[in-house]
């Protein structure tokens, strides 16, 4: 505890500078306006003191001296100007001070204080001291070591408070001086969780009685800024590091020791009341994080040990250079559920509502009237308006307006739809309301609870009308939202929501899952697949429950690893994929630099024994490695490939074709998808998921009519008109 008492004596000692007598008491200084700072600087400008000077101000200035944040970083800028002089300075001069000074901050207290007294500026001449000095003395840092042990024994043992000094003026003008010395020694224990508790106790009175002293007015007079004896502050600041550099695994005294340098270095100036505060709160909540690092070592030490546990109990890894040979059955599905669409000749409306059935639509209409009767509104919301405001929100993708309501004033064939559907006024009310799940069942730990009806329901139907093939892809993708911090480099939309998907080859979304933290995807824990692999392995989980086929799964380098090909190569479902070079399992396959030299074409591979899984690094474009259970080299073909000017055909592996050819189905979807997006939005948060499940609702009937009306299908616009039109016309309330 007196670790922290000295670090806040020091702190106080740097924040009021003040005279001393030649008797050693505190004399008090009553100033009529205190000199700005660029004064000072301007006035001294050629003295090394004066810099160093500026550099403290720079160091320690307060947001709390200012009124704003724009004056706070004009003064920051110029103190900076002041202390670094940039017009003088050159870059390397400049780097080369703010280098210096954190090695000086680093440096041992006695070293620190030997540097400073010879008003070294260039680390070249700091270092050769600093050897000259080793050399003579033999190993200093050792030497200060010792001795700051010995000052922690001592603090330990006893802790005085300095005297303080105040200073009244009277309200005629005349000023008095009074000495106010209160020294109050801490009870000599040993540090204990009990003494901490007590040394908190009468810190936190010290400080208090302090803080009443020189912080609350009387009517008699008024108070001035304390002061107290004089410290130097080129000494202050090293030795606040120097308590810290004590006890080098102790985060939690680290952590305070850092508080404490700002917080009570400003404490006791004018108006800073809430500084006070603060330093009592640092302080009691030292009484509680004694015992911190000890328990992060034992965590640290406990995850180490498992960690090391599994490794070893996983065997060694048996690479061969050959082919693999995988012995899973060939694919021979047949999609009877395709068949009977084709004959049922469905219409796009009837394909739509596939997905978005009367069971969606009521789900739609009972949260949506139940959350208008808790803000007590009387909506009674029918399922014939729900769909005219879909009819709207899937207009709204291809009749674009700058606001919503011009599709109620521009008077053409599509705005005329709109109001003999529904008015403008009971359009935004049933939008305001709408809602998806109920508020007083929601699961907390969910982020997407308010969708969760929703979602489960969609993706039920996604996966009940799927085509049954046997290539899916697997990915990430986003829905646009300005307003989510998730960012996804390399997709044409970067900013918005996460999603996880799996579709087929031609983009068809089998199964989504927004991205959260805590995922709530439920897997077998004891596989250690991480984020990724738990994911892949819960949609292999999802296709098998059509049935037990021989799926292919294609994924990128973010899901694969060894272990998640061998565990779904144990479920029966094939899988390929790149992998990264951290994940390949010590594979003596030929280094990425050393495969650049070789001819395009050029290729490796090893097979592992015991799980049978082939890993492939191939020289095209550029230098790719692959992770496969079900697919190697052979049949290999050739590809055509340019370079300097010359095409010729190079080799290409089976494993590298498969996996170009299966990788486009995100991509596919996503580029439909962005075509007649939907832009009718309202301010909820979630709204933007609401018209992103219509648009892959969309997509996917879309697909589906395509795949059962092969040579007479409609293109996307005109399916998408069909669908729109139809519940603008066919819902339309006589009543309005």
């Amino acid at each position: 505890m007196s670790l922290f008492l000295e670090a806040l004596k020091l702190s106080m000692d740097e924040a009021l500078p003040g005279p001393t007598s030649e008797n050693g008491d505190s004399l008090v200084k009553v100033k009529e306006e205190d000199p700005t700072w660029e004064q000072m600087c301007s006035f001294q400008e050629s003295s090394c003191d004066t810099r160093e000077l500026c550099r403290l101000r720079f160091r320690q200035f307060c947001y709390q001296e200012v009124t704003g944040p724009r004056e706070a970083l004009a003064q920051l800028q110029e103190l900076c100007h002041q202390w670094l002089r940039p017009e003088t300075h050159s870059k390397e001069e400049i780097l080369e001070l703010l280098v210096l000074e954190q090695f000086l901050t680093i440096l041992p207290e006695e070293l620190q204080a030997r540097v400073q007294a010879c008003h070294l500026e260039s680390r070249k001449d700091v270092v050769t001291m600093l050897e000259n000095l080793q050399k003579d003395t033999g190993d200093p840092g050792q030497q200060t070591s010792l001795k700051m042990e010995e000052e922690a024994i001592q603090a330990l043992v006893t802790e005085e408070r300095p005297p303080w000094s105040l200073a009244h003026r009277s309200p005629c003008g005349n000023s008095a001086q009074e000495k106010v010395t209160n020294t109050s020694p801490v009870a000599e224990e040993v540090v204990t969780k009990d003494a901490l508790f007590n040394a908190k106790q009468e810190t936190s009175e010290e400080l208090q009685h302090s803080a009443e002293v020189s912080g609350i007015p009387s009517r008699d007079c008024v108070p001035q800024p304390p002061c107290c004896t004089s410290v130097h502050t080129d000494k202050t600041v090293p030795h606040l590091n120097t308590l810290k550099d004590r006890h080098p695994g102790d985060l939690w005294a680290q952590m305070h020791i850092s508080s404490l340098e700002y917080a009570a270095g400003d404490m006791m100036r004018k108006g800073r009341k809430k500084d006070k505060a603060r330093v009592s709160e640092l302080l009691q909540g030292l009484a509680f994080s004694g015992d911190s690092d000890v328990e992060e070592d034992n965590k640290l030490e406990a995850y180490h040990a498992q960690k090391k546990l599994r490794l070893s109990n996983v065997p060694e890894k048996n690479w061969t250079k050959r082919d693999i040979k995988p012995n899973f059955p060939s694919w021979l599905a047949l999609d009877s559920g395709l068949l009977n669409l084709k004959n049922e000749k469905l219409n796009p409306v009837e394909l739509f509502e596939l997905f978005f059935d009367d069971e969606v639509f009521n789900l739609i209409v009972n949260e949506t009237n139940n959350y208008a009767s808790q803000k007590n509104v009387n909506l009674e919301v029918t399922v014939q308006e729900v769909r005219c405001v879909f009819g709207i929100l899937l207009l709204s993708g291809f009749v674009r307006r700058p606001r919503r309501g011009m599709y109620w004033e521009i008077s053409d064939a599509d705005q005329n739809l709109v109001r003999d559907a529904i008015r403008r006024d009971r359009f935004e009310l049933i939008f305001s309301y709408l809602h998806f799940a109920d508020n007083s069942h929601l699961d907390q730990k969910d982020k997407f609870t308010k969708l969760r009806p929703l979602i489960k329901q969609m993706n039920r139907n996604f996966l009940l009308y799927a085509p049954l093939e046997e290539y899916y892809y697997f990915d990430k993708t986003m829905c646009e939202c300005f307003d989510s911090e998730q960012f996804l480099n390399g997709k044409p939309i970067r900013i918005g929501y996460k999603i996880w998907c799996g579709t087929t080859t031609q983009g068809y979304l089998v199964w989504f899952e927004p991205y959260q933290e805590e995922s709530m995807v439920t897997v077998d824990k004891d596989l250690d697949l991480g984020l990724g692999g738990n994911l892949v392995m819960h949609f292999a989980d999802v296709l098998l429950e059509r049935g037990q086929y021989p799926y292919h799964l294609c994924f990128d380098s973010f899901f694969t690893s060894v272990k998640l090909v061998s565990a779904l190569k144990k479920k029966g479902v094939r899988a390929t994929g790149t992998i990264r070079e951290n994940r390949t399992e010590k594979c003596p396959l030929m280094n990425v630099e050393h495969m650049r030299k070789m001819k395009k074409g050029y290729f490796d591979f090893r097979v592992e024994e015991n799980e049978e899984v082939i890993l492939c690094r191939w020289h095209g474009d550029g230098i790719i490695s692959l992770c496969s259970n079900a697919v190697g080299i052979e049949p290999a073909s050739e590809l055509s490939c340019s370079d300097d000017e010359e095409i010729h055909q190079i080799a290409q592996p089976s494993i590298v074709k498969l996996y170009g050819e299966c990788r486009e189905g995100v991509s596919k979807m996503d580029q439909i998808i962005s075509k007649y997006r939907v832009r009718v939005r309202n301010k909820k948060w979630y709204s933007v998921l609401v018209s992103y499940i219509i648009d892959v609702a969309m997509n996917n009937a879309w697909q589906l009519h395509r795949t059962c009306n092969p040579g007479t299908s409609l293109d996307l616009l005109d399916f998408r008109k069909y669908v729109a039109h139809f519940y603008l016309e066919h819902n339309a309330n006589p009543s309005d």
